[in-house]
């Protein structure tokens, strides 16, 4: 009897353990994408407010703030739980795509590890 209650502690002691683990590693990527977000929008506001606004240059830096501001609010906004439902979301809208991306990423990287 000594040991099957033994084994249960056992048991309970590893499953907080790996919940608390689990939580730990939720929160510093939750943190992380924030920070990660911050300094893009960060950078998009350097880049507006350093770069020419006309002329083709101030187009392109225009639209280069823009999307890193767009993008440090995305991750800023969202939890990693949030971002995988959305990739999850366009893999099954373009599910033809996808497969052509991952073949072509894996190739350049079959390429560059054999070098």
């Amino acid at each position: 009897m000594a040991n099957t209650t033994e084994k249960k502690e056992t048991t309970g002691g590893l499953t907080g353990m790996v919940k608390q683990a689990g939580s730990t590693l939720h929160s510093a990527a939750d943190s992380a994408t924030t920070a990660v977000g911050s300094g893009m929008e960060s950078l998009g506001h350097t880049v507006r407010d350093n770069l020419p606004r006309e002329g083709m240059v101030g187009g392109a830096a225009t639209a280069v703030a823009d999307t890193l501001e767009s993008g440090g609010r995305y991750l800023k906004d969202h939890t990693p739980a949030d971002m995988m439902n959305d990739v999850t979301e366009v893999v099954r809208r373009n599910p033809m795509t996808c497969l052509m991306i991952g073949i072509g990423f894996g190739f350049l990287m079959a390429r560059m590890l054999k070098r």
